[in-house]
């Protein structure tokens, strides 16, 4: 995997040209200019080095993927444009990875090794909330700038973690908003089932999509949470016995493709499913199949076709939508997006700071700092963290959008903030 190389540290006599020839053979950084670059090129390395914690194998490595898609596509990026300036000089960028293994501890422990050991700069964060939640106290026990591009479990903020931000709102604020625009489609449910997986994202999923239910005055017939890997067999027999309208899960992109399969299996027909994440990616769809995955509602944040701000490293949406397929041959989604805009947020934080690498704590210190009193203008969005209350150093003013997939899998807005049309209720499985 690019990336994965640690830069050897030259000889002090060897020539500049060595140097230079050394540096790009093993990892293909760049080499600064000027006095600030060589004094920290005798440091080790010229390049801001990251590491990135995330799931790579395991049951989650589908979204570990697309959170490595997302910070990879920004690495490229940035040194394709000629890297980070700072004070004259230009710093390309390099990741180092862990992987998670879709286990928190081992997250942790991963955490723990790559700060100890490579000497990273910053670190950008795991693809989900229970993986994010172990790896936080090693952030602030190690006092390292930490940005999350995917996690989204409310537990995070709640503890007001000093060193640790995240660039997409948290799911008690996309699930709730979603889950309203949805049971105002007509003709109005009457009544929902809500399962999730037994975890902190889903289950705080799970939970945002009960409150709204509730609020909208639609009786919950049920709520189940189980660990991951059930058998949905079990879950959906369940759910058809008691008849709802409408079934909401909350999980990731397996245990979606799992609920899918199994319902298309025991022909239980509500008049829609809803989801919160994953909806919209490559994995759901192929593992549902294009029967499974059509007129599937789901959430989001951002999609290619709403219009926003622009700004750093892409102009538009349609621009960094034409980067990642022609570097990963698949459209992004909100995670890969958000995992994008959090490099972006690294990069124009390490101009302010105005230091060249690598840092030292006390820079470190004043780059937690400066991510606090940041505002940038991304593609996706306009990014700048709460300070306070219970969203603290989370991204919580991006607007969530309710979707729906047509029959060709594209995403459709269907909620207050599109006016597109859905197919309401959905056709059953024997006439799709």
């Amino acid at each position: 995997m690019r990336g994965n190389g640690e830069t050897t540290r030259s000889s002090e006599t060897n020539s500049a040209t060595r140097r230079r020839d050394f540096l790009r053979a093993v990892g293909g950084v760049g080499v600064a200019t000027g006095a600030v670059g060589t004094v920290a090129a005798r440091q080790g390395r010229d390049n801001f080095k990251l590491g990135v914690v995330t799931s790579l194998s395991g049951d989650l490595r589908f979204g570990g993927q697309v959170t490595r898609r997302g910070y990879e596509l920004w690495k490229r990026t940035v040194n394709e444009q000629g890297g980070i300036q700072v004070g004259g000089s230009s710093h390309n960028v390099k990741l180092v990875y862990a992987d998670a293994k879709s286990n928190p501890s081992t997250g942790a422990d991963a955490a723990s090794r790559m700060i100890s050991q490579q000497n990273v700069d910053a670190v950008l964060g795991p693809y989900s909330s229970n993986v994010t939640l172990a790896v936080v106290p090693i952030m602030e026990k190690n006092r390292m700038p930490h940005i999350t591009g995917s996690a989204e479990s409310p537990q995070i903020w709640k503890q007001k973690p000093k060193y640790t931000f995240g660039t997409i709102p948290t799911v008690s604020i996309i699930a709730d908003r979603a889950t309203t625009d949805i049971l105002n489609l007509e003709p109005k449910a009457k009544s929902v089932y809500i399962t999730g997986v037994n975890e902190p994202f889903s289950k705080s999923t799970a939970q945002a999509m009960r409150k709204a239910a509730k609020n909208a005055g639609v009786e919950v017939l049920g709520f189940e949470l189980f660990p991951r890997g059930t058998d949905y067999t079990n879950v959906v027999t369940q759910a058809k016995n008691a008849g709802p309208d409408f079934h909401f899960h909350g999980g990731h992109i397996g245990s979606h493709v799992s609920l899918v399969n199994a319902a298309r299996q025991l022909d239980y027909n509500p008049n829609g499913f809803m989801f919160h994440y994953g909806v919209n990616t490559d994995s759901f769809k192929e593992g549902a199949g294009s029967k499974g995955a059509m007129y599937a509602f789901g959430a989001t944040v951002w999609l290619p076709q709403v219009e926003r701000t622009g700004g750093v490293l892409f102009d538009t949406p349609g621009d960094y939508v034409k980067a990642a397929e022609d570097a990963f041959g698949g459209t992004p989604d909100y995670t890969q997006a958000g995992s994008t805009a959090a490099g972006i947020v690294f990069g124009e934080a390490f101009k302010q700071l105005g230091a060249s690498p690598p840092l030292n704590q006390q820079q470190k210190d004043e780059l937690v700092s400066i991510l606090e009193g940041i505002e940038v203008n991304t593609f996706y969005g306009t990014v700048n963290f709460e300070t306070q209350g219970q969203y603290y150093h989370n991204n919580a003013k991006t607007k969530p959008l309710a979707i729906q997939l047509d029959q060709d899998g594209s995403p459709v807005i269907v909620g207050s903030e599109g006016g597109g049309q859905p197919t309401y209720p959905v056709p059953q499985w024997s006439e799709r």
